[in-house]
């Protein structure tokens, strides 16, 4: 059985219009360009079947989902899909890579004992840069900086992964 993921970060926000990272913590919401790439998002998740939709529990995220995945009934929320504090990637101590790989393992575990085996059909997850982040990862997918409405399709066939396809929306000015 082939099944279709699709990991996107949120629309732009107010947070980072202005540039700040913020990660956990403060309850962000997208501005009108942040609406417009989820409204791009849409065009692109059109036809795609999607099934199930997992998101991040904070506005910015949920917001995305519901703007991108037009005939949503439920989206599922987890703890697990939320960003990360930023403070510890600035700290000068050994706790940055323990709590970067602590990071990422709850991501993946979260994906791979809750997600996979409990959703059928094709999956949407709504959430931040650093989860979209460690799931492309957990696909065997590297990817770096991440875009706001930025969207990953991959396949798992067989119990492998393959990367598909990036989607970025483009605003014109």
């Amino acid at each position: 059985m082939e099944r279709h993921f699709y990991f996107f970060r949120h629309g732009q926000t107010n947070e980072n219009q202005i540039g700040k990272r913020y990660g956990d913590g403060i309850d962000a919401y997208l501005t009108e360009v942040g609406i417009k790439q989820a409204e791009m998002l849409a065009e692109f998740l059109s036809g795609k079947d999607i099934s199930t939709i997992y998101s991040s529990p904070y506005p910015r995220a949920i917001h995305t989902a519901k703007i991108a995945i037009k005939d949503c009934t439920e989206i599922i929320t987890n703890e697990a899909l939320t960003e990360a504090s930023f403070g510890f990637w600035w700290a000068e101590t050994d706790e940055r890579y323990p709590r970067i790989l602590n990071n990422f393992n709850r991501i993946k575990n979260y994906f791979e004992n809750e997600v996979i085996p409990k959703s059928y059909g094709n999956v949407a997850i709504s959430s931040h840069g650093g989860v979209t982040r460690a799931l492309c990862w957990a696909c065997g997918h590297k990817v770096g900086e991440i875009q706001n409405g930025q969207c990953f399709h991959f396949v798992l066939k067989d119990g492998k992964w393959q990367f598909i396809e990036t989607f970025v929306p483009e605003i014109k000015d």
